[in-house]
Parts: structure tokens; C-alpha cells; sequence
């Protein structure tokens, strides 16, 4: 039996098919930059960091990582640094309303066989950078060393509140020095909405995620709680004209004897209509 589709066809089929993914994407990329970008941010390498893998074919491409945070609601100070995984201050059971979950009694029952799963939903995620999220970390951390500070004075023999003291001090020094500025401070459907509610392009950013809710225990009673599960785009691709620049970086990286320090770099980040982010300049700066 003869094949409907011989080689070269089934080659030109796929040849055809790669070209026009190619320009669908290339359209959406277009569509993306037109007109003025929706937000334009100087990030640094505490916000945008180079992958602790990368490949080492000079042709190969190179993405950053899109470091943010949250900060919980509960203040314990013996926590002070935190990570995007805990449930904002802010995500409360209003705010999930809001953005379309459906609260009521049989959300989170007492028993949690008769708790109904919920699916994450997408939602616009306001990311704030450097402004007051940010200093509410360090004044949770500066108020975390005080603490162990005191607590060592008392009895300054104590091994656990030594390593509670190094601890704090540590901690406070990568918050002031290493440590993200950019942190997710709202969410809801509406991107408009949200921009008239943060109106400055140059610390407010407006991306797409994906938002869910979880039952928590809390003074005897559960409760509901947000989380971010996932912003959409977590990498930016590093234009091929500043390679070398993040090679050069990066060989700094390796010859640096502290861990969590990183040679100086500011990346100039424009956000478009379709709320995706692009690499529009690169400068090696000063501490």
C-alpha cells in the first residue's frame, strides 16, 4: 500500500508546522511590545539572579531567575526571612471572594473529609518592589537580632541562644545586602483596577499567576488563607548582545569565597501589554 505522505512531504508538513509556531509567537512578541510598556523596573541581582546551572555552550540561551517573596501574616520574629511559599498578610478570605472563590460555611468544615478541593484560579498578581513590604522585612528582622540580642546578654553562656543570635545577624544582613526587594502585595481580576490602585510604572508590576486557597488551624478554630501557587513567568531570556556581559559575571561569581554574594549588575525590565517581561539594557554597577 502506497503511504498517503511520502518523506518529503511529511519534512515540508513540519517544516510548515515550526514556521508557524514561529510566527504566532513572533506576532505574540510583537503584540507584547507595541506601544508603551505597561511597567519599566530597575531591577539588581538580588531580583534578578543567574540560574546556579547553566550551560556552557556560548550559543545556548541564557535566562534569569525572577526572585520575589511574601510576607505572612503572623509578625514571630524568629522567622524573619521569608520565601514566596507562606500565605500573605494580605490574601485573606475578602480577597479571595473577590477574586472568585466561593466562601461559605462548607469550605472548610471541622473535619477535613468533608473539606471540597477547591481549583487554583488564574488572577493578575501585583508585585511591589522596594517600597514597603520590603522595609517591613527589615524592621521584622532588625527586631528579630534586638531580640536575641537581649535574650544573650542574659546569659551569654547559652550555645542555642548563640546560634539564635548568629542566626538574626545573619539574617539581617542578607535582607539589607542580598536578599529579594520585590514582593507580591495584591492580587485580583482586574488589571486596570489594580493599576489605578498602584499607579507608579517604575515599582509596581502587574503579572498573570495562579492563586489558591487552603485551610489552615489557627486559635482553635480553621481558617481560609490565599497563596500564590505560581507566577506565570518566573524567567526572563537574556538578549544574545549581553552574553558576554553575564559571562564575565558569572566568572566573578565563581571567584567569590562568600556564598551569597554576587557580582553587581542592574537590569532594566519593561513589561508589555500582554503583562511579559523583556531585557531592555544591562549595566554593571557599583556597591
Amino acid at each position: 500500500m502506497k503511504p498517503i505522505f511520502s518523506p518529503t512531504r511529511l519534512f515540508i508538513l513540519g517544516f510548515a508546522l515550526i514556521l508557524i509556531v514561529n510566527v504566532i509567537a513572533l506576532v505574540g512578541v510583537m503584540a507584547n511590545r507595541s506601544g508603551k510598556p505597561e511597567a519599566v523596573v530597575e531591577f539588581t541581582e538580588r531580583e534578578l539572579s543567574i540560574p546556579y546551572y547553566k550551560m556552557n555552550d556560548e550559543n545556548s540561551g541564557l535566562a534569569l531567575h525572577l526572585n520575589w517573596r511574601t510576607l505572612p501574616e503572623s509578625k514571630d520574629d524568629s522567622y524573619p526571612y521569608y520565601s514566596r511559599w507562606g500565605s500573605p498578610a494580605w490574601f485573606n478570605a475578602q480577597k479571595l471572594a473577590e477574586i472568585g472563590f466561593v466562601i461559605d460555611e462548607t469550605t472548610c468544615p471541622e473535619e477535613d473529609s468533608k473539606r471540597k478541593e477547591l481549583l487554583p484560579k488564574d488572577s493578575f498578581i501585583v508585585l511591589e518592589y522596594d517600597g514597603d513590604a520590603y522595609q517591613e522585612a527589615l524592621q521584622r528582622a532588625e527586631k528579630s537580632l534586638r531580640k536575641a540580642e537581649d535574650a544573650l546578654k542574659a546569659n551569654e553562656k547559652d550555645k542555642d541562644l548563640q546560634d539564635r543570635f548568629k542566626g538574626a545577624s545573619n539574617n539581617l544582613e542578607a535582607e539589607r545586602n542580598s536578599a529579594s526587594r520585590l514582593f507580591a502585595i495584591d492580587a485580583g481580576l482586574d488589571a486596570g483596577k489594580l493599576r489605578q490602585r498602584y499607579p507608579d510604572r517604575s515599582k509596581f508590576i502587574i503579572m498573570r499567576g495562579i492563586v489558591g486557597l487552603e485551610c489552615r488551624f489557627a486559635k482553635n478554630k480553621k481558617e481560609m488563607a490565599g497563596h500564590i501557587a505560581d507566577i506565570r513567568i518566573n524567567k526572563i531570556n537574556v538578549p544574545l548582545s549581553y552574553r558576554k556581559l553575564f559571562d564575565s559575571i558569572e566568572a566573578q561569581n565563581k571567584s567569590l569565597k562568600r556564598g551569597h554574594e554576587s557580582p553587581p549588575y542592574r537590569v532594566q525590565v519593561a513589561y508589555g501589554s500582554r503583562f511579559e517581561p523583556w531585557i531592555q539594557r544591562v549595566d554593571e554597577r557599583l556597591k
